[in-house]
């Protein structure tokens, strides 16, 4: 009798042991829940970090097609407002005359200083006009 108390005994003390340490279906079953637990909040917040991310990657992307299609149309219209300022009345003959006037004259003085500079340059004498009486 006094061995079946005792055996009663320590598989009473095993149980409240195991239940204690964890050692058991009790423990794990407990572990397995909140294990569950666990994964069913953070599996939710990495579905929305993603769908997060994925949603921003998007919008970058749709702002950058964006921005292109702007700096192209802008380019464009500095174009046009290029060509149409050019072409006022007026500006080409305006152009046509002040080059006829100034455009030669002009280039004429600067090849003669070019051409006597390379001479001097090169301590040569730079050649003069001759008068030539007619054939």
């Amino acid at each position: 009798m006094a061995s079946r108390q005792l055996h009663r005994v320590l598989k009473d003390g095993r149980a409240r042991l195991n239940d204690a340490v964890g050692v058991g279906d009790g423990y794990a079953a407990s572990t397995r829940r909140r294990l569950l637990r666990h994964w069913a909040l953070v599996l939710p917040l990495i579905a929305a970090f993603v769908a997060v991310a994925i949603g921003g990657y998007s919008l970058g992307a749709s702002q950058r097609s964006d921005a292109d299609r702007a700096r192209q149309a802008g380019t464009i219209a500095g174009e046009v407002r290029g060509r149409a300022i050019g072409t006022i009345e007026g500006y080409p003959s305006a152009f046509r005359s002040a080059r006829r006037h100034a455009y030669h004259a002009a280039y004429r003085e600067a090849y003669r200083s070019a051409y006597r500079s390379a001479f001097e340059r090169a301590d040569l004498t730079a050649p003069r006009r001759v008068e030539v009486s007619g054939p």
